[in-house]
């Protein structure tokens, strides 16, 4: 039994130590002996697993070229949660889009049970689907929260490339672990490519989104000039992220008191929409120049980015999508920080409060990031107010 370093609470880890046990000897004496009677592929097969949220996703996909450039007869295959569909279906370096909504990341408004049953139906189906081809190679880019080497076992996967912090690394040709020192994802990600001889980094990477279109005429969006609107996201997947409603109100005040840009808010949850009503309220010298997207979908959302002047976000997928295509001021409050900071194209500037983070920033043109020890407050500091404007208006 190897050491490994678990990403998990203490009271998970040992029941990953314990699974663990059992599934190095399945895979020392039947799983890996199995592998050597795969046949080899015409070309080069890859199959990619990503259980996590779009931001992950859309991380994922900016290595794809990369291995177009390396391997240009390589198809491609990813297996994902239905929520992930939208970033990879319309890629053209991806064959096919598999869908396994896994549980542990399944952020659906229903039960626990539902999840688990939607997890084995989907697992059934994907496995259905993927027993039909051969890999040469599968990478899971998940080190944290839900892997899925556990399906290797039900395909035919000649070599594996993963992180064994989550259990089940027995399963996996190499098994890796995360540094000591702070990292950001991507790398993670290049990581395991090296394994496949393909180079990439953080500072390095291509980032696009493969579909961009400018057509907002079929769309629900009633704003008066998009081209002059700050599009602003208040919303975030883990509420513990998001900022109250006085601080968005005292937020844009400060924004349509110095700047001209209309204001563009987009969320799908209710706190947006309550937002708008309270604006509208509160700043009522302003209604003329503040608009709402109402409910649209994943692909009207990335068309804003690429049409509006600049956008505001906090710690979500609007920060790795906006800093693609515009101008992007992100408030990452209580995140990974850098981790997960955005992979920029456009100007990006970051506040967060990752103090572990507090030195870091990426070596990307137009990237910068300010650590800021209490972000609820950052609006009682004239300088930052000034500094967050300029960085708009300019």
């Amino acid at each position: 039994m190897k050491f490994r370093k678990y990403c998990a609470l203490r009271r998970v880890m040992y029941f990953l130590w314990l699974k663990d046990i059992f599934v190095d000897i399945y895979a020392q004496l039947i799983y890996k002996p199995r592998l050597k009677t795969l046949q080899t592929t015409s070309s080069t097969n890859l199959l990619f697993f990503n259980s996590g949220h779009l931001g992950d996703a859309l991380m994922m996909s900016y290595c794809f070229p990369e291995i177009k450039k390396k391997y240009p007869n390589s198809v491609i295959d990813v297996v994902c949660g239905e929520w992930c569909k939208f970033i990879f279906e319309k890629n053209p370096n991806v064959r096919n889009v598999i869908i396994q909504n896994h549980y542990m990341t399944n952020r659906s408004d229903i039960s626990v049970l539902k999840k688990i049953i939607n997890h084995f139906k989907t697992a059934r189906l994907a496995t259905k689907k993927l027993k039909k081809e051969t890999y040469d190679f599968s990478i899971d880019v998940r080190y944290s929260g839900a892997v899925s080497h556990w399906i290797l076992p039900f395909i035919k996967v000649k070599k594996s490339y993963g992180f064994g912090t989550r259990g089940y690394g027995g399963l996996l040709e190499k098994e890796f672990f995360l540094p000591d020192n702070l990292f950001h994802s991507y790398n993670m990600t290049a990581t395991l490519l090296n394994e496949i001889n393909v180079k990439t980094n953080v500072s390095e990477a291509v980032v696009y989104l493969p579909f961009q279109s400018k057509n907002l005429e079929k769309t629900e969006i009633k704003v008066v000039n998009l081209a002059n609107s700050v599009v602003v996201f208040p919303e975030s997947g883990d509420e513990i992220k998001m900022f109250d409603y006085d601080f968005w109100i005292k937020f844009c005040q400060e924004i349509l008191e110095k700047v001209s840009y209309d204001l563009l808010l987009c969320g799908e949850k209710g706190f947006t929409e309550t937002l708008f009503g309270k604006l509208q309220q509160k700043l009522p010298n302003f209604k003329n120049r503040i608009f709402f997207t109402g409910k649209i979908s994943l692909l009207e959302v990335a068309i804003l980015p690429q049409m509006g002047i600049a956008a505001v976000t906090l710690d979500s997928f609007p920060a790795h999508l906006c800093s693609i295509f515009c101008k992007t001021l992100v408030l990452s409050k209580k995140a990974m920080g850098y981790e997960f900071f955005p992979i920029n194209n456009k100007e990006t500037l970051l506040f967060h409060d990752h103090l572990p983070s507090l030195q870091l920033s990426l070596d990307r043109k137009g990237f910068s990031a300010h650590y800021i020890e209490d972000l609820d407050l950052i609006l009682n500091d004239k300088n930052k107010i000034a500094e967050m404007v300029k960085f708009l208006a300019n």
